[in-house]
C-alpha cells in the first residue's frame, strides 16, 4: 500500500485498498486508504461511504471521528472534492455537532463562506470549550468572507477592549485583513510589535500585506526584520528572493532562494532559483537542480515536473515541455495538475482541438469537481467557442464555490464574450478586489477599455502589473488595446 501511496497513483492505490479491504473488512487503515484515494480521484460517494465506515467503527464514538477526520478531510488537496465528501458525512450523521464543524470549515477552503455560516451556526449549540472558542473565530470569519462584516467585527473589537488580550488583538487583525480592511490592521499589527510573544507575527503579516501591496521596500524592511529576529526564516527568505527578483537583482534572488529550507515555499524557492537559471544560459546548472529536487521532493513530482515543462516554454522549448509532460503523465496518469498543464501547453501552441480534449476527459473524470468546469467553460469563451455550453460550465462552478475569484472571473469574461459588458463588469470588478492580479486585470482592464472608460482601464493595469509584472496575459492585452486605439481600430 506505501508503494502505491508514494507512486502518487491512487488509482492503483485504491484498487490495493479495496483488496485489503476483501481480506481485513474491519480495517481501519485499509479503509482510510481507500477513502483517501478515492476523494483523490474525485470519487465523492464512494469516498464518503469509506469514511462513513471508519466513523461508525471508530472506538472514540462519532464526535472524536470527526475531530481526527478534520485533519484528512480539511487538509485535502481536492478542496471541493473534500467540501462535497464533509456534506456527504453530515447527512449521514445529521445530529453531530462535529460534522457540522467539518462540513463548515470545508466550505470554507472551497470559497463558499455563506455555506459556512449556515454549518458554523448549527453547530454551535453542540460545541463547548476549547472548540466552541475556535468555532466562534471561525464563523466570524465566515460572516466576514460572505459580505456581513459590521457585527463580526464590533464583536472582536469588544473583546479586545474587554481583554486587551494580544491574541484577541491579533484575530481582530486578521479579521480586519478578512474584511480588507487594511488600513485598521496595520494599526492593530503595529500594536503588537510591541509585544514580543506577538512581535514576528506581526511583522511576518505586514510584510506578506506589503508585499501583496507591491510595496517591496516596505516589504522588505519587515522581512529583513525577521531575519534578524530568527523567526519564520523560511518565509523571510523566499519572499526576500521575490523582491529581489523583481528589482532584477537575480544573483541576490538565487542566494535567498538557496536558504529556504523547508515549509510551503521550499519547492517554490528552488522552482523559481531554477527558472531564473535558465532563462539566463545555465541550464546546465539549472537542470541538476531539479533532478535534485525530484529526488528530494518525491511528493511534489507533479508539481516541479509541471514546472519544469512551463521553464521550458518560457525558453522557447515547447516541443521539449510537451514531450515532458507526456512522459510525465505516463508516470502520474491521474495528476490533474499535470494534464491541466498539458491543455494549457497545447492552448498555447495554438493546438486547441487538443487542449480541449484534453480539459473534456478531466471534466469527465471529475463531473462534479468546479476547478474541471471551470477550465473547461474557460477555455471555451477564451476563444469565443459554444458560449451558451461555456457559460453554464461557469456558472455551475460559481455556484459550487461563489466566492472563488477565478471562477468569478470567468463568469465576467464569458458574459463579456456573449456581449453582456455591464453585467461582466460587475463580476470582474468583484474578482479583482478578492484577488487583484494579471489575468483578472487584464479582463477588467479590456471590458473597461471596451466601454471607454480608458483612464480606468490604464490605472488597472498599473496596479495589476505592480503586482505581478511577468504576466504574459496582461502584457498582451494592453498591447493590443493601445495598438487598436493608436490606429483607431
Amino acid at each position: 500500500m506505501q508503494v502505491a501511496a508514494d507512486s502518487l497513483q491512487p488509482a492503483l492505490e485504491l484498487s490495493l485498498a479495496q483488496r485489503w479491504i476483501d481480506t481485513d473488512p474491519r480495517g481501519i487503515d485499509a479503509l482510510r486508504a481507500a477513502a483517501t484515494a478515492a476523494l483523490s480521484l474525485d470519487e465523492i460517494a464512494q469516498s464518503a461511504a469509506y469514511y462513513r465506515k471508519i466513523i461508525i467503527r471508530a472506538p472514540g464514538g462519532v464526535e472524536a471521528a470527526f475531530g481526527a477526520l478534520t485533519l484528512g478531510i480539511g487538509d485535502a488537496e481536492d478542496i471541493h472534492g473534500a467540501r462535497q465528501v464533509a456534506d456527504r458525512l453530515t447527512a449521514y450523521f445529521p445530529g453531530s455537532a462535529a460534522a457540522l464543524r467539518l462540513q463548515g470549515y470545508a466550505a470554507l477552503r472551497a470559497d463558499d463562506p455563506a455555506a459556512a455560516v449556515h454549518s458554523f451556526t448549527a453547530a454551535l449549540p453542540g460545541t463547548d470549550g476549547a472548540a466552541r472558542r475556535e468555532l466562534i473565530d471561525a464563523l466570524r470569519r465566515a460572516r466576514v468572507l460572505a459580505g456581513d462584516a459590521a457585527a463580526p467585527l464590533a464583536e472582536s473589537l469588544a473583546e479586545v477592549e474587554r481583554t486587551h488580550a494580544p491574541a484577541d488583538r491579533f484575530d481582530y487583525a486578521l479579521l480586519l485583513i478578512a474584511a480588507k480592511r487594511d488600513a485598521q490592521a496595520r494599526v492593530q499589527l503595529h500594536e503588537l510589535l510591541r509585544v514580543p510573544q506577538f512581535t514576528a507575527q506581526a511583522r511576518r503579516i505586514l510584510g506578506l500585506m506589503d508585499f501583496h501591496a507591491g510595496d517591496y521596500n516596505a516589504a522588505r524592511r519587515q522581512f529583513g526584520a525577521l531575519l534578524s529576529s530568527g523567526r519564520y526564516l523560511d518565509d523571510a527568505f523566499y519572499y526576500l528572493g521575490l523582491i529581489a527578483e523583481r528589482h532584477g537583482d537575480l544573483e541576490r534572488a538565487i542566494r535567498n532562494y538557496a536558504r529556504v529550507q523547508d515549509g510551503d515555499e521550499a519547492v517554490p524557492a528552488l522552482l523559481r532559483a531554477a527558472a531564473i537559471l535558465h532563462a539566463h544560459g545555465a541550464a546546465a546548472t539549472a537542470d541538476p537542480l531539479l533532478d535534485q529536487l525530484l529526488a528530494e521532493q518525491p511528493a511534489y513530482a507533479p508539481e516541479i515536473l509541471a514546472a519544469r515543462a512551463d521553464i521550458d516554454r518560457q525558453s522557447g522549448e515547447a516541443q521539449r515541455a510537451l514531450d515532458l509532460l507526456d512522459r510525465a503523465i505516463q508516470r502520474y496518469p491521474d495528476s490533474a495538475e499535470l494534464h491541466y498543464a498539458r491543455a494549457s501547453l497545447n492552448d498555447e501552441r495554438g493546438h486547441l482541438g487538443a487542449a480541449l480534449r484534453e480539459l473534456t476527459a478531466i471534466l469527465k473524470a471529475r463531473p462534479t469537481d468546479p476547478v474541471a468546469m471551470n477550465a473547461l467553460g474557460y477555455t471555451l469563451a477564451d476563444h469565443g467557442r459554444h458560449l451558451s455550453y461555456a457559460r453554464k460550465l461557469i456558472e455551475r462552478a460559481h455556484a459550487a464555490a461563489p466566492k472563488d475569484a477565478a471562477i468569478g472571473d470567468s463568469l465576467g469574461w464569458v458574459l463579456y464574450r456573449q456581449g453582456h459588458a455591464a453585467e461582466a463588469l460587475a463580476y470582474l470588478t468583484s474578482a479583482y478586489a478578492d484577488e487583484p492580479g494579471g489575468d483578472i486585470g487584464a479582463h477588467l482592464g479590456e471590458v473597461l477599455w471596451q466601454r471607454g472608460r480608458h483612464t480606468q482601464a490604464e490605472h488597472i493595469w498599473l496596479q495589476a502589473a505592480a503586482i505581478d509584472p511577468d504576466d504574459r496575459l496582461l502584457r498582451a492585452t494592453r498591447d493590443r488595446l493601445r495598438a487598436m486605439s493608436a490606429t483607431g481600430g
